[in-house]
């Protein structure tokens, strides 16, 4: 059997391969899609949460701003990825990009961007939320 100190190690050392694995994530996304190079900047480098955030305003920001071809290239690519996402890379997808989308939509951003929604990200959404999104008052 395993000692309670090699166990620790163990656990220890898939969370330096998780954060491994998100900050390649990160660094891909800002390759393909540089306008969030600036966004995620804002935020330590340590912050990994709050940068992945920042790619789903993006996103909400493109619905919101009818900028419908760019939102639709952030999607194709989050959808992609979670079909062949590692188990830190979809918890990343699914809390800190789907659940973070239209945070901060306008009635006609979630009017304009939620059918571009793939299904595989919208039954995300709707697993967490309970419901499509609807605008703030």
């Amino acid at each position: 059997m395993r000692d309670e100190r090699t166990i620790k190690l163990l656990g220890a050392s898939k969370d330096i391969m998780a954060k491994a694995e998100i900050r390649r994530f990160i660094k891909d996304i800002q390759t393909r899609f540089p306008d969030t190079v600036p966004l995620m900047e804002k935020h330590e480098s340590w912050a990994l949460t709050f940068r992945m955030e920042e790619f789903a305003n993006l996103t909400t920001f493109a619905f919101n701003e009818h900028r419908l071809s760019e939102a639709e290239k952030h999607l194709s690519y989050m959808s992609q990825k979670l079909d062949s996402a590692t188990l830190a890379e979809f918890e990343y997808i699914d809390t800190y990009y789907v659940e973070h989308l239209f945070w901060k939509a306008t009635a006609d951003g979630i009017k304009s961007g939620w059918p571009l929604i793939p299904n595989n990200l919208k039954k995300l959404y709707i697993d967490f939320h309970g419901k499509e999104p609807k605008a703030r008052l």
